[in-house]
C-alpha cells in the first residue's frame, strides 16, 4: 500500500538506529531499556550532586516521563543487581527492570507501601464498604475508597501504573493525614494549601534504602557525565494533566496528538492514562488536523510511497499500525530516534515501545484529535 510514512533513511543509518537499542550492565549481563537521550533530546546519563548518583537509560527516561523528584525523588544508589533483577533506589520509589514483560511494563516499581504495612491490622487497613460521596472512588481490586484530594493527586499523576490501587483508608500518622497504596503513602500538609506541596509522596525509598548503606555511599561525578538539569532534555514536553479547551472528553477512549509538543497522549474521558513524543509530518507533508476514528489496526504493515530518486520509500514490516484517515496511520517507527521532531510523510510516528502498547489499548473507532 502506498502510505505517508517518513523519509526513506540510509541503510547505515538505519542500522545505527537498530543496533544502538541494546545496552549491557557493566557488571552484570542484563539487558537494559534503549537510550532515554535519544528519545528526550538529551544525554543518557546524568549525576545528581546531591545524593551523588548517576541516572541513566531506561531508569532515566521513566524517571523523567513520569513525574520525577516530586514522584520519585533523587537517586539513593548505582544500578544493582538484586536475585538477579536490575533495580536502583530512589527517595520516593525503587524501580526494577523487567525485560521479560510487556514493553510498557518493564520499568516496574517494588510494592513498597505493601512492604512497609506488612502485617498491619489496625482499622484503617480493614476492607471498607464504598463511600457514598461523589468525590470518592471505591475499588473492588483492593476494597478501598480514594476520595478527594488524594484521588485528584493519584489520578493526575499515575494512578495504578505508578502508585497501585489504596490499600488502607486514609488514616493519621505522626499528625498527618496520609494514605497507603501498593507502591506508595500519600500525605497531606495543610500547611502548604495551594501549592504544589500540598500533597507529598512519602519517602519510602529511603526506609528501603536502608539495607543497602554501602551502595548509598555517594560517589564523584564521573569526567563524562553532566550535573542533572531540566534544560537537558528540551524535548520532554510540557507535563499535560488536563484535556485541552475543545476536546472530546466526552469519549471513554480518545487520542490526542499534540503538533506542537510533537507529543501524542491517551485519555480515558478527562483522565490522562500514557504519552510519549511522536514524529508527524514535515512542512511539505502536513499531518492532518482534526477530529478522526481508526478504520482499522494492522500489526505489520508494509508502508512505499514517494517518488523515485528524489524521496522514494519502502518499509516492510511497519508495526503496530493503525489508519485514521485515508493512507494517514498511527505507527511504530524502527528507522529513527528522533521522536520530537517532524520527520514523516504526514503519518505519526512514536517509539516502538509506546505503539505497541498504543495498538493494544486502542479498539478500532477510537477517535483521534489532532490539534497545532
Amino acid at each position: 500500500m502506498v502510505l505517508c510514512s517518513p523519509r526513506a533513511i540510509a541503510g547505515k543509518a538505519l542500522a545505527r538506529s537498530v543496533c544502538g537499542g541494546l545496552v549491557l550492565a557493566l557488571f552484570f549481563v542484563l539487558v537494559l531499556p534503549s537510550p532515554a537521550g535519544a528519545v528526550l533530546g538529551g544525554p543518557d546519563r546524568v549525576y545528581f550532586p546531591q545524593t551523588g548518583h548517576t541516572l541513566a537509560y531506561g531508569f532515566l527516561e521513566f524517571w523523567l516521563r513520569n513525574g520525577d523528584i516530586p514522584i520519585f525523588g533523587y537517586p539513593l544508589s548505582e544500578e544493582l543487581s538484586e536475585q538477579g533483577t536490575t533495580v536502583q533506589y530512589f527517595e520516593r520509589a525503587v524501580f526494577e527492570w523487567h525485560p521479560e514483560a510487556p514493553a510498557e511494563w518493564r520499568v516496574q516499581l517494588r510494592r513498597l507501601g505493601v512492604e512497609a504495612t506488612s502485617g498491619r491490622s489496625d482499622r484503617a487497613f480493614l476492607p471498607a464498604e464504598p463511600v457514598d460521596n461523589a468525590a470518592c472512588q471505591y475499588f473492588v481490586e483492593t476494597r478501598h475508597n480514594l476520595c478527594h484530594g488524594f484521588r485528584w493527586f493519584w489520578e493526575r499523576f499515575g494512578g495504578v501504573r505508578i502508585f497501585g490501587y489504596p490499600i488502607s483508608e486514609e488514616l493519621t500518622e505522626d499528625g498527618l493525614t496520609v494514605q497507603y497504596f501498593e507502591r506508595a503513602r500519600l500525605e497531606w500538609h495543610p500547611e502548604q494549601r495551594g501549592t504544589a506541596g500540598e500533597i507529598q509522596v512519602t519517602r519510602l525509598g529511603e526506609w528501603a534504602a536502608r539495607r543497602i548503606s554501602r551502595e548509598r555511599a555517594p560517589l564523584a561525578q564521573p569526567p563524562d557525565v553532566p550535573v542533572y538539569t531540566p534544560e537537558l532534555f528540551p524535548r520532554v514536553p510540557n507535563l499535560v494533566r488536563t484535556p485541552p479547551a475543545g476536546a472530546p472528553v466526552g469519549e471513554a477512549k480518545w487520542i490526542e496528538v499534540d503538533l506542537s509538543d510533537q507529543a501524542l497522549r491517551a485519555w480515558e474521558y478527562d483522565r490522562l492514562v500514557f504519552w510519549t513524543l511522536v514524529s508527524t509530518g514535515l512542512p511539505q507533508y502536513p499531518t492532518p488536523t482534526g477530529t478522526f476514528r481508526v478504520y482499522v489496526k494492522l500489526r505489520y504493515e508494509r508502508m512505499r510511497g514517494g517518488t523515485p530518486g528524489i524521496d522514494y520509500y519502502d518499509l516492510p514490516n511497519v508495526p503496530h499500525t493503525m489508519y485514521f484517515y485515508l493512507g494517514y496511520a498511527l505507527h511504530g517507527a524502527y528507522w529513527h530516534n528522533n521522536f520530537g521532531h517532524p520527520m514523516s510523510h504526514g503519518c505519526v510516528n512514536l517509539p516502538l515501545d509506546a505503539a505497541a502498547w498504543l495498538y493494544d489499548w486502542t479498539p478500532v473507532g477510537t477517535v483521534v484529535w489532532i490539534h497545532p
